[in-house]
């Protein structure tokens, strides 16, 4: 069985944000508000991922 067609039954993945989208840094704004930060090809693929219908929960 190839590796590719395992991943085909998947419909949802499940992530802890802190840690494995960002790098558990923490902004706070001048507003008091905080803001993370993540690498710009994870949201690239996560927003490729969802209009391929597979769905994230954070």
């Amino acid at each position: 069985m190839n590796i590719l067609s395992s991943f085909k039954q998947v419909t949802t993945f499940i992530f802890d944000v802190d840690g494995v989208l960002t790098d558990g840094r923490v902004l706070v704004l001048e507003s008091g508000e905080m803001a993370r930060t993540m690498n710009v090809k994870d949201g690239y693929a996560l927003q490729l991922a969802i209009k391929k219908a597979i769905r994230f929960l954070l």
